[in-house]
């Protein structure tokens, strides 16, 4: 009898070791997936604002702050189709629950290759990495090998999200309107660090853009879509987009440039060169600057208050000279665990977030070798009926701002009450609001 209950006893250890085993599997394997379900799951929901009103802010997400609504997200063809013709949107959706709970607006950056499909066409030299939101990807990066099945699955992407009420995704709080094709399709891990993101010429790129832009367009006609991001104004990126912009500029509605590792030689985030880029190929539409990064991606500079005096001056110039939208990469965030710059991003949001209108009241700027230096920066900003300056550099005050009791806020959003006459301006930006008068 004993030897019944022993031999039964160790039936049972095994078993429980078995589900064990399979539960830690099962959990390893798909942890992404679990944690995201029981972060969704658990997630209080924002009471729903208007779409679009939360389209108007300028900023992208970092640390949740409040306000800058905007997030971008890679999402690979494979992600969502590993067989041909079998679509599991099961991570995708729990992905856009967790943000669209918080209220924010998807930029999604899609990046159109398949395992199944790369394999078809594709050697060996094709094979890159880069992260995406269920990991790092290992995957041939060239044209599609079948782009009637890169349709298929983009027009199922499209219908999906587009918040129509067809074929939508259930519990879908918000519509996705905005597609990016691809990201930096020039940076073929020859410079940069090695990054591959594309391996392929100008040309295929055109018709990937192409052939993405007609498709998103046909199941969406009010999507927005953007050229992949130009990685900088580095030769190798004039380059590729110089051979197929005159035709490129068809199929898209926004153009893209990206500024990684920006220093007080580019306070203007590329965007002067970008601009007479695209005005020597007559383009003429809204800029969006899609990744903007200060200083070494994983440790803080050793002069982290003149990155922290950067990141705001070169925000400002952009926006009064014409961007649209600025997605900032948090690496202070997520990297430096900078309380500091996070705290300077915040008052950056805080003060001007969702603003209507700018007006450059004074800006004196000098030319470097990879762009501008903003010397002297005057700026008004409006947000409803609200006026907030934006200061710096050695010089007076605006006249308009002349006997007035001022609000002055520091980059760290440090707040005092003083007159016109104590106000002396540096090389820090101040923000400056009329208290009466």
């Amino acid at each position: 009898m004993a030897k019944k209950r022993l031999c039964i006893s160790k039936k049972i250890v095994v078993v429980f070791l078995f589900l064990a085993l399979s539960s830690f599997l099962y959990v390893y394997c798909f942890r992404r997936e679990l944690l995201l379900w029981i972060i969704v799951s658990l997630k209080p929901e924002k009471p729903a604002v208007s779409f679009s009103q939360l389209q108007k802010s300028h900023f992208s997400n970092i640390g949740g702050i409040e306000k800058a609504n905007w997030i971008r997200i890679f999402i690979l063809w494979n992600d969502i189709e590993r067989e041909k013709g079998k679509y599991d949107f099961s991570f995708l959706d729990l992905l856009v629950k967790h943000f669209q709970k918080d209220n924010r607006v998807l930029l999604i950056t899609i990046m159109p290759y398949a395992k199944w499909d790369q394999d078809r066409c594709h050697d060996e030299k094709y094979i890159a990495e880069f992260p995406t939101p269920r990991g790092k990807a290992k995957i041939k990066v060239g044209k599609p090998c079948d782009m009637n099945a890169y349709i298929s699955f983009l027009k199922v992407l499209v219908e999906r999200y587009d918040g129509d009420g067809k074929d939508d995704m259930p519990g879908l709080r918000y519509p996705i309107k905005y597609w990016e094709i691809m990201n930096e399709p020039s940076m073929q891990g020859i410079s940069g660090f090695g990054l591959k993101f594309f391996y392929g010429t100008p040309e295929e790129y055109l018709e990937i853009l192409k052939v993405s832009y007609q498709t998103i367009k046909q199941a969406d006609p009010d999507a927005v879509v953007l050229m992949g991001g130009m990685a900088g104004m580095h030769k190798e990126a004039v380059e590729f987009w110089d051979k197929i912009m005159d035709e490129a500029k068809n199929y898209f509605d926004v153009a893209n440039i990206h500024s990684i590792n920006t220093s007080e030689e580019r306070e203007d985030l590329y965007l002067i060169k970008f601009k007479e880029f695209l005005k020597s190929h007559g383009v003429d539409k809204p800029i969006w600057i899609t990744e903007a990064q200060y200083g070494e991606l994983f440790k803080p500079p050793k002069d982290l208050t003149s990155v922290e005096k950067l990141m705001v001056r070169s925000t400002v110039f952009a926006f009064a000279n014409g961007t649209e939208k600025i997605f900032h990469i948090g690496n202070w965030y997520e990297f430096w665990k900078s309380k500091s710059m996070q705290k300077v991003y915040k008052t950056l949001v805080d003060k001007l977030d969702y603003f209507d209108s700018v007006e450059i009241i004074r800006q004196e700027c000098e030319r470097t070798q990879e762009g501008i230096r903003v010397v002297i920066g005057q700026y008004k900003f409006t947000i409803g009926n609200h006026a907030v300056y934006v200061l710096w550099g050695k010089a007076p005050l605006p006249q308009e701002l002349k006997g007035k009791l001022l609000k002055v806020t520091n980059i760290y959003g440090e707040t005092k009450i003083v007159n016109y006459t104590e106000v002396k301006l540096s090389d820090s930006p101040i923000y400056v609001e009329v208290t009466e008068g």
